[in-house]
């Protein structure tokens, strides 16, 4: 599968929500689900998330940090590794699996007793389906 292929619309908020209430559907181990594009960021948390980060880390998280980190694993997976699926970051209190869409990318806080990768499958999968 071609990550580049993989799309959701930011302008049709009815699918947003669809995409959203399916990736919650996976189970209490989705904390929150954002998805950006360009200066566009929507996030969306579960309730009752224990050590939650900052709103405001969140936003700039979506906005500087997980674009620059596709950008750059983009490239190199490019360079001579078959492109990129996906990247997956390990912070203390959670799992981040960030894969590129069309427009920007998504992004999704997993608890730590989840398989990352496994999510990363999930969510590539049901972006597929909705391209």
């Amino acid at each position: 599968m071609d990550p580049t292929s993989l799309a959701f619309s930011r302008n049709n908020p009815l699918v947003m929500d669809d995409l959203s209430d399916a990736i919650f559907a996976l189970g209490p181990h989705i904390r929150y689900i954002a998805y950006g594009s360009g200066q566009s960021i929507e996030l969306s948390q579960r309730e009752g998330v224990l050590d939650a980060s900052a709103a405001t880390s969140d936003f700039f998280e979506e906005l500087l940090v997980n674009p620059t980190l596709l950008t750059i694993a983009r490239q190199r997976g490019n360079l001579d590794c078959g492109g990129l699926r996906h990247v997956i970051v390990g912070y203390g209190n959670f799992n981040q699996v960030i894969l590129e869409t069309h427009e920007g990318h998504l992004s999704v806080c997993v608890e730590l007793d989840r398989d990352p990768v496994q999510v990363a499958a999930q969510l590539a999968d049901m972006l597929e389906r909705r391209s």
